[in-house]
Protein backbone atom coordinates (compact mmCIF):
# COMPACT_ATOMS: atom_id res chain seq x y z
CA UNK A 1 0.00 0.00 0.00
CA UNK A 2 3.27 2.37 0.54
CA UNK A 3 4.59 1.94 -2.23
CA UNK A 4 1.22 2.66 -4.65
CA UNK A 5 1.08 5.63 -2.69
CA UNK A 6 4.32 6.52 -3.26
CA UNK A 7 3.95 5.84 -7.07
CA UNK A 8 0.98 7.67 -7.22
CA UNK A 9 2.87 11.05 -5.68
CA UNK A 10 5.47 11.02 -7.92
CA UNK A 11 3.41 10.49 -10.89
CA UNK A 12 0.91 13.70 -9.74
CA UNK A 13 4.26 15.33 -8.99
CA UNK A 14 5.43 14.74 -12.68
CA UNK A 15 2.30 16.09 -13.79
CA UNK A 16 2.52 19.13 -12.12
CA UNK A 17 5.43 19.78 -12.95
CA UNK A 18 4.78 18.83 -16.94
CA UNK A 19 1.80 20.96 -16.15
CA UNK A 20 3.82 24.11 -14.85
CA UNK A 21 6.67 23.85 -17.48
CA UNK A 22 3.58 24.06 -20.40
CA UNK A 23 1.83 26.93 -18.59
CA UNK A 24 5.17 28.42 -18.29
CA UNK A 25 5.51 28.07 -21.99
CA UNK A 26 2.43 29.53 -22.85
CA UNK A 27 3.02 32.50 -20.45
CA UNK A 28 6.18 33.60 -22.34
CA UNK A 29 4.99 32.51 -25.85
CA UNK A 30 1.84 35.35 -25.27
CA UNK A 31 3.95 37.41 -23.65
CA UNK A 32 6.35 38.00 -26.34
CA UNK A 33 3.34 37.86 -29.18
CA UNK A 34 2.62 41.60 -27.41
CA UNK A 35 -0.49 42.61 -26.89
CA UNK A 36 -1.92 43.58 -30.13
CA UNK A 37 -1.01 40.31 -31.89
CA UNK A 38 -2.10 36.28 -31.85
CA UNK A 39 0.14 34.30 -29.87
CA UNK A 40 0.97 30.94 -31.39
CA UNK A 41 1.48 27.89 -29.12
CA UNK A 42 3.67 25.19 -31.84
CA UNK A 43 2.51 26.81 -34.55
CA UNK A 44 -1.79 26.94 -33.08
CA UNK A 45 -3.52 29.79 -32.24
CA UNK A 46 -7.13 29.74 -30.59
CA UNK A 47 -9.06 32.78 -31.05
CA UNK A 48 -13.10 33.09 -30.04
CA UNK A 49 -15.65 34.10 -33.40
CA UNK A 50 -17.43 37.45 -32.39
CA UNK A 51 -19.56 38.00 -35.40
CA UNK A 52 -22.13 35.89 -37.68
CA UNK A 53 -19.83 36.81 -40.77
CA UNK A 54 -18.58 32.94 -40.97
CA UNK A 55 -22.15 31.20 -40.37
CA UNK A 56 -23.13 29.00 -41.09
CA UNK A 57 -19.78 27.30 -41.62
CA UNK A 58 -18.29 28.94 -37.99
CA UNK A 59 -21.15 29.81 -35.44
CA UNK A 60 -20.89 33.00 -33.42
CA UNK A 61 -18.89 32.52 -29.96
CA UNK A 62 -17.21 29.23 -31.54
CA UNK A 63 -13.52 28.80 -30.21
CA UNK A 64 -11.44 28.34 -33.71
CA UNK A 65 -8.49 26.94 -34.48
CA UNK A 66 -5.87 28.57 -36.76
CA UNK A 67 -2.46 26.81 -37.97
CA UNK A 68 0.37 29.11 -38.84
CA UNK A 69 0.90 28.57 -42.41
CA UNK A 70 2.68 30.22 -44.88
CA UNK A 71 0.96 32.24 -47.60
CA UNK A 72 2.31 30.65 -50.82
CA UNK A 73 0.48 27.49 -49.58
CA UNK A 74 -2.88 29.45 -49.23
CA UNK A 75 -5.55 28.09 -52.21
CA UNK A 76 -8.88 29.78 -53.16
CA UNK A 77 -11.57 28.63 -51.04
CA UNK A 78 -9.50 28.18 -47.83
CA UNK A 79 -10.65 30.01 -45.06
CA UNK A 80 -7.57 31.98 -43.36
CA UNK A 81 -7.32 34.27 -40.23
CA UNK A 82 -5.65 37.71 -41.00
CA UNK A 83 -4.72 40.98 -38.94
CA UNK A 84 -7.65 43.16 -41.01
CA UNK A 85 -7.30 46.49 -42.65
CA UNK A 86 -10.90 47.42 -42.23
CA UNK A 87 -10.95 50.67 -40.15
CA UNK A 88 -14.05 49.37 -38.34
CA UNK A 89 -11.65 46.39 -37.01
CA UNK A 90 -8.75 48.21 -36.32
CA UNK A 91 -6.42 45.49 -36.64
CA UNK A 92 -7.93 43.13 -34.94
CA UNK A 93 -7.66 39.26 -36.23
CA UNK A 94 -10.32 38.41 -38.47
CA UNK A 95 -11.47 34.87 -40.09
CA UNK A 96 -12.89 34.91 -43.71
CA UNK A 97 -12.88 32.73 -46.99
CA UNK A 98 -10.49 33.47 -49.52
CA UNK A 99 -12.39 34.20 -53.24
CA UNK A 100 -9.15 35.23 -55.24
CA UNK A 101 -5.66 35.03 -54.63
CA UNK A 102 -3.05 38.01 -56.56
CA UNK A 103 0.57 37.86 -57.16
CA UNK A 104 1.81 41.12 -57.95
CA UNK A 105 5.66 40.35 -58.73
CA UNK A 106 6.26 37.23 -56.58
CA UNK A 107 4.17 39.31 -53.41
CA UNK A 108 0.99 37.40 -52.57
CA UNK A 109 -2.77 39.23 -51.52
CA UNK A 110 -5.73 37.98 -50.86
CA UNK A 111 -9.28 38.88 -51.56
CA UNK A 112 -11.79 37.49 -49.07
CA UNK A 113 -15.18 37.48 -48.14
CA UNK A 114 -17.14 36.10 -44.98
CA UNK A 115 -19.61 33.20 -45.51
CA UNK A 116 -22.61 34.51 -44.73
CA UNK A 117 -22.00 38.29 -47.26
CA UNK A 118 -22.17 38.60 -50.49
CA UNK A 119 -19.61 40.90 -51.63
CA UNK A 120 -15.87 40.40 -51.22
CA UNK A 121 -13.98 42.59 -48.42
CA UNK A 122 -12.99 45.99 -49.21
CA UNK A 123 -9.50 45.56 -48.46
CA UNK A 124 -7.05 42.91 -49.55
CA UNK A 125 -4.96 41.18 -47.36
CA UNK A 126 -1.30 40.77 -47.72
CA UNK A 127 0.53 38.13 -46.65
CA UNK A 128 2.48 39.89 -43.71
CA UNK A 129 -1.24 40.05 -42.44
CA UNK A 130 -1.83 36.38 -42.62
CA UNK A 131 -2.39 34.78 -39.10
CA UNK A 132 -2.73 31.25 -40.81
CA UNK A 133 -5.00 28.83 -41.97
CA UNK A 134 -8.48 27.77 -40.24
CA UNK A 135 -8.87 23.94 -38.87
CA UNK A 136 -11.86 23.93 -36.96
CA UNK A 137 -13.78 24.94 -34.37
CA UNK A 138 -14.48 24.17 -31.40
CA UNK A 139 -18.22 24.73 -29.77
CA UNK A 140 -17.72 26.37 -26.05
CA UNK A 141 -21.47 27.03 -25.80
CA UNK A 142 -21.35 29.06 -22.46
CA UNK A 143 -17.64 28.67 -21.37
CA UNK A 144 -16.38 32.96 -21.65
CA UNK A 145 -19.25 33.64 -19.29
CA UNK A 146 -18.10 30.32 -17.14
CA UNK A 147 -14.60 31.49 -16.86
CA UNK A 148 -15.49 34.83 -16.25
CA UNK A 149 -17.90 34.10 -13.17
CA UNK A 150 -16.40 34.53 -9.45
CA UNK A 151 -17.43 30.61 -9.17
CA UNK A 152 -15.28 29.73 -11.66
CA UNK A 153 -12.62 30.76 -9.43
CA UNK A 154 -13.57 28.75 -6.63
CA UNK A 155 -13.90 25.37 -8.48
CA UNK A 156 -10.91 26.11 -10.26
CA UNK A 157 -7.96 27.21 -7.68
CA UNK A 158 -10.05 26.73 -4.57
CA UNK A 159 -10.75 23.49 -4.87
CA UNK A 160 -8.32 21.45 -6.20
CA UNK A 161 -5.92 23.67 -3.82
CA UNK A 162 -7.99 22.12 -0.81
CA UNK A 163 -7.53 18.96 -1.75
CA UNK A 164 -4.04 19.32 -1.86
CA UNK A 165 -3.49 20.81 1.23
CA UNK A 166 -5.65 17.40 2.63
CA UNK A 167 -2.97 14.75 1.08
CA UNK A 168 -0.64 16.71 2.31
CA UNK A 169 -1.88 16.71 6.12
CA UNK A 170 -2.87 13.33 5.50
CA UNK A 171 0.78 12.22 4.74
CA UNK A 172 2.31 14.12 7.38
CA UNK A 173 -0.66 12.84 10.30
CA UNK A 174 1.05 9.18 8.30
CA UNK A 175 4.14 9.97 8.68
CA UNK A 176 4.22 11.50 12.01
CA UNK A 177 1.94 8.00 13.04
CA UNK A 178 4.80 5.99 11.86
CA UNK A 179 7.67 7.82 13.60
CA UNK A 180 5.87 7.46 16.75
CA UNK A 181 5.48 3.49 15.92
CA UNK A 182 8.96 2.91 15.54
CA UNK A 183 10.18 5.65 18.40
CA UNK A 184 7.47 3.00 20.35
CA UNK A 185 9.11 -0.07 19.18
CA UNK A 186 12.21 1.17 20.16
CA UNK A 187 11.70 1.86 23.50
CA UNK A 188 10.35 -1.31 24.07
CA UNK A 189 13.34 -2.90 22.75
CA UNK A 190 15.60 -1.17 25.05
CA UNK A 191 13.18 -1.75 28.11
CA UNK A 192 13.83 -5.34 26.46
Amino acid sequence: MKKAISVINRIVSILLVAVLLFAGYVFVTVMRAGKDKVPSVFGFSFMQVATGSMEPTIPTGALIIVRKTAPEEIKVGDVITFYSSDPILEGKPNTHRVTMILNEGGILSFTTRGDAGVQDDPYPVSADQLIGRYVRYIEIGKLPEILHSRYFFFFALLVPMCIVILVEVIRVKKTAEEKAEAQKEETHEKES
